[in-house]
């Protein structure tokens, strides 16, 4: 038995709709389309309304993680809550773009033990 790729590598080698390929990107935008065709996929409204409730919790799923790791980094790595005891004296070291390399490293005290 023969087995080779070279069909399976070509964009759009499922649809021939989808088969004009990286030219444009058009196809791309159709595969998302067809991704997202529920009614294509399946005619019950059960299973339709299954998969976008899934797909909503997965965003929100991927939102939370991401609110959660702003908040962690936010909370736990900076001086945030020493810049509201005193934010005339203490620079805020979320907005700070830290430098690499050079004499800004040992000068970059920013205050409230961070």
């Amino acid at each position: 038995v023969e087995t080779s790729f070279a069909k399976w590598a070509q964009p759009g080698h499922f649809s021939r709709t989808l088969a004009k390929g990286p030219k444009t990107t058009t196809w791309i935008w159709n595969l998302h389309a067809d991704v997202h065709d529920f009614d294509s996929q399946t005619s019950s409204l059960e299973e339709v309304s299954r998969k976008i409730f899934s797909a909503h919790f997965g965003q929100l799923a991927i939102i939370f993680f991401w609110i959660s790791g702003m908040h962690f980094h936010g909370a736990y790595f900076s001086n945030y809550s020493a810049w509201l005891n005193d934010p005339i004296g203490i620079k805020q070291s979320s907005q700070v773009v830290w430098p690499i390399v050079g004499q800004e490293i040992l000068n970059g005290d920013v205050g409230g033990n961070f």
